[in-house]
């Protein structure tokens, strides 16, 4: 090979080199401003969730709010149970602290719910009243579920899980509840207003018929056209505690004083037909009777009830919130990510 050639080879060489150092030069700087560029993300992110870990709404959603003999319920899965059930926060607190109740006598009782029994459970709830799904459209029914729920699958199922529970001892309790009880044959009139009621009352006094009043005057119903024969009734089912305590108290032929009725269902507590008044008559008493079909699931209910109250009696329950316990302020905070989880469906 020539010198010359040599040489041209050589400068080349020497040419190539640096045109690799430069684009080495280049990259190592492109290189270095991504791998600051990424650091400043991460530094950046990790603020950021540091800052919403700690944000008051975070750490609220961390406390404990309802604990049952230790095993506790966190204000997230709280806050998502009021959102799923549509539930006041007072009314969701009540119906979890039963739940826990429940799986803690569940325990006690040895009764275990099977993961067959709760698929079988929520199949039926898919279900409803209709036509069985395929297993597609379970699933896809479940996914909408738990989309619009906010729950978990796991959650979801422990809930189900629990509606079993409640109707194994249900029907426990049922089993358990006499068939018969104490009992009265009332008759009742339903009067418009405490002045009407006074007037009926001095009318019958005065020796007209109850049941001729009833046919006249009532607004009750149900029993207007029979004079007012309600037939007989168990204590605790057909009416609230007042006029229950006064009908198994009341001598038999004797009408009550005027005795104030609040109908709920009327909205504007101004209105005439928001209070009226109930007279009562008792012609027949009885320690032990029969309980008529048409009652029998509230005395099983009323049963059930009972059962439950007494069993919160004899477990150690909690309550707690942001600052003294499930106060005011606890109460509304809820209100508000209740409000912000609606804005977000």
């Amino acid at each position: 090979m020539s010198k010359a050639k040599r040489k041209r080879i050589l400068r080349e060489t020497q040419r190539q080199a640096a045109e690799a150092r430069a684009v080495e030069s280049v990259w190592s700087g492109r290189r270095l401003i991504i791998t600051i560029a990424i650091i400043f993300v991460v530094i950046i992110a990790i603020i950021i969730g540091i800052n919403h870990y700690f944000s008051e709404d975070q750490k609220y959603l961390r406390i404990d709010v309802i604990s049952v003999d230790g095993e506790l319920i966190s204000m997230d899965y709280f806050v998502r149970r009021c959102f799923s059930s549509g539930s006041d926060p007072m009314a969701a607190l009540t119906n979890i602290t039963r739940e826990l109740v429940l799986k803690k006598e569940a325990e006690a009782a040895g009764i275990e719910i099977t993961p067959e029994a709760v698929e079988n459970k929520m199949i039926e709830i898919a279900t409803g009243q209709g036509e069985p799904i395929t297993q597609s459209e379970f699933k896809e029914w479940l996914r909408q579920r738990l989309n619009d729920s906010k729950l978990t699958e796991d959650e979801y199922r422990d809930i189900v899980g629990t509606q079993v529970l409640v109707e194994i001892f249900y029907d426990l309790i049922s089993e358990a509840t006499p068939s018969t009880a104490e009992q009265v044959h009332l008759h009742v009139i339903l009067a418009d207003t405490e002045e009407q009621a006074e007037e009926t009352r001095a009318r019958w006094a005065a020796g007209e018929s109850f049941a001729d009043l009833a046919r006249e005057v009532s607004l009750e119903g149900s029993s207007r056209e029979a004079g007012g024969d309600y037939g007989w009734i168990p204590k605790r089912v057909a009416f609230e505690s007042r006029l229950d305590e006064e009908a198994f108290t009341l001598d038999i032929g004797v009408v009550s004083k005027p005795i104030p009725y609040y109908d709920t269902s009327v909205m504007d507590a101004t209105s005439p037909s928001y209070i009226n008044y109930y007279l009562i008559m008792v012609s027949e008493k009885s320690d032990s009777r029969e309980i008529d079909e048409k009652y029998i699931n509230t005395v099983h209910d009323n049963a059930f009830e009972q059962w439950i109250s007494q069993m919160f009696s004899e477990h150690e329950i909690q309550y707690h919130g942001i600052k003294n316990g499930f106060d005011s302020e606890t109460y509304a905070w809820i209100n508000w990510q209740l409000q912000k989880l609606i804005g977000n469906k």
